[in-house]
């Protein structure tokens, strides 16, 4: 299966030079010099010296995790001050493929940059060079269009992780799996009001499968036969596939410190992960989302011994960005994240765990915690302030980048009757780990962006949605306060990228929420 994984993006950068020189030999009020310094030829050779000196610095600069940086294009024009419409045609060749123009000059051609960014409307950027930046950067600002000044190539390094994380993210197609709508998840209301706007605003897009199609093709069975697609040839497992399943499977089991399951329920699991990826390659998708509550309610995942916990995992740590409970929202931000961080993400439920006249409230034991769990949290936290906690099934096992090695992991399983195989995850190993955390409001219009540090972990060794991790926030009512707006499961990345986070969200033209 061969999905386009958003982590292979990457900007198409192409170097646009531009020459200056002098037909005559003269002297005026911006051209100095004497006897061979007023020649035509001095001029060319000084402009080839510095291009030269301009495109070393320019692929030194470019991280080539990054950017593709483009065959470089190069014109003259003398003291006429001449735009040509070949010179203009020259500069765009190949332009619709191109992401970003990179600007270079010897000497004063700022009014053919205007031009051609006027025309082609492709964003464009300068790095300090005497007066060229500001005139050049203030006349296309000026005038509306995209345009980035650098003052030194290291801020201009820093910058294109957050410029390939825009394209990764308006590359983003995601398949979205329905049952009742299209639009609101029973238990995610909170997500995007309107897919469309993402589309709209952010270039991301949507494809939709009935989950029950999904099931049905989930199988061995005749894929002719499929109950809701009777006749038309399904996705359903053939003997490659088969074998496919069989070795993810032993890998599984076998990686894993302990597994607390049968493995034929293990496998299971890992059927719907890789019946969901024959999906994902059909409909060219490198994004997913299920729903969970309004499907689990068809009786068709007890039925078949599944829940979708492991392939969210198993897709997000190899770059596929997967969230539970139809939030589009949070797997959108898990793209936001893992664009700029370059490594997985994490999503689940996400609420504050405040002291109030000295002691801690409560989590639900009944719905989700193993009480002698929440007993012995309590007692760990001990008087910690300023306590927020994330908890879902769906831990990574790499958390520091796509290709890191695999951490321990333990498998159990989701339901108490011993089905729905879901990846453990010791959260406590990473007390001191700064996290990263994110999430879009449900009209597209904010970006709430948070900070924190891993203090503990919950649920290792327990069922269901369990799993979780305790991170400590500068300030928890803040962080209430502000998230009450914007929406419960909140993505979150190891390290340290707030303020990239925060960059990109501004270049989205979203409102920053920070807490």
């Amino acid at each position: 299966m061969a999905i386009n994984k958003l982590d292979d993006v990457r900007l198409n950068v192409k170097p646009m030079f531009i020459k200056m020189y002098h037909e005559y030999a003269f002297e005026g009020p911006c051209r100095f010099g004497e006897g061979v310094q007023l020649t035509k030829e001095f001029d060319l050779n000084m402009a080839e010296e510095k291009y030269k000196s301009w495109i070393k610095q320019l692929k030194d600069a470019m991280p080539e995790d990054c950017v593709n940086l483009m065959e470089p294009v190069v014109i003259e024009r003398d003291e006429q001050f001449l735009t040509t419409d070949e010179a203009l045609e020259k500069l765009a060749v190949d332009h619709e493929n191109v992401d970003l123009y990179w600007v270079g000059y010897a000497s004063r051609p700022y009014d053919i940059v205007l031009e051609f960014a006027q025309r082609y409307k492709i964003p464009m950027a300068i790095t300090q060079a005497c007066c060229a930046s500001a005139i050049t950067s203030a006349e296309c600002l000026s005038r509306g269009l995209e345009f980035y000044s650098f003052e030194a190539w290291e801020d201009a390094t820093e910058y294109m992780t957050v410029l390939r994380a825009r394209k990764a993210i308006a590359e983003m197609k995601v398949l979205c799996a329905t049952r009742m709508t299209s639009t609101v998840s029973v238990s995610s209301p909170d997500s995007i009001i309107d897919p469309e706007k993402l589309t709209e605003k952010f270039g991301t897009r949507f494809r939709y499968v009935s989950a029950h199609e999904l099931l049905d093709q989930m199988s061995y069975d005749d894929p002719m036969e499929n109950h809701c697609t009777p006749g038309r040839k399904g996705l359903n497992f053939d003997d490659e596939d088969a074998k496919e399943i069989d070795r993810i499977t032993d890998d599984l089991v076998g990686g894993a410190g302990a597994v607390e399951m049968d493995k034929e329920m293990v496998k299971k699991s890992v059927e719907a992960y890789y019946s969901i990826n024959k999906f994902l390659d059909a409909y060219e998708c490198n994004a997913f989302t299920a729903p969970c509550p309004d499907l689990c309610a068809t009786r068709r995942l007890n039925n078949k011994k599944v829940t979708f916990c492991l392939n969210h995992s198993l897709n997000n740590e190899k770059g596929v960005p997967s969230a539970c409970e139809y939030d589009i929202g949070a797997v959108w931000s898990m793209e936001l994240l893992q664009a700029i961080g370059r490594r997985p993400s994490y999503m689940g439920n996400c609420f504050t765990s405040p002291i109030r006249n000295g002691v801690r409230a409560p989590l639900p034991k009944a719905l989700f915690f193993n009480p002698d769990s929440v007993d012995q949290k309590m007692v760990d936290l001990k008087q910690m302030e300023n306590v927020v906690l994330t908890f879902h099934s769906v831990p990574n096992r790499r958390w520091t980048g796509f290709d890191a090695p695999i951490r321990p992991y333990d498998i159990r399983r989701f339901a108490h009757s011993g089905f729905g195989a879901t990846i453990r995850y010791d959260f406590a190993k990473d007390a001191g780990q700064v996290i990263t955390m994110c999430r879009i409001d449900p009209t597209c219009e904010k970006l709430f962006v948070a900070k924190g540090t891993v203090v503990d972990g919950i649920g290792f060794k327990d069922t269901n949605c369990s799993e979780g991790v305790f991170f400590q926030v500068k300030d928890s009512k803040d962080f209430f306060k502000k998230q009450a707006a914007i929406g419960n499961h909140m993505p979150l990345i190891y390290g340290d990228f707030e303020d990239q986070v925060i960059e990109l969200g501004e270049l989205l033209g979203l409102e920053i929420v920070q807490a």
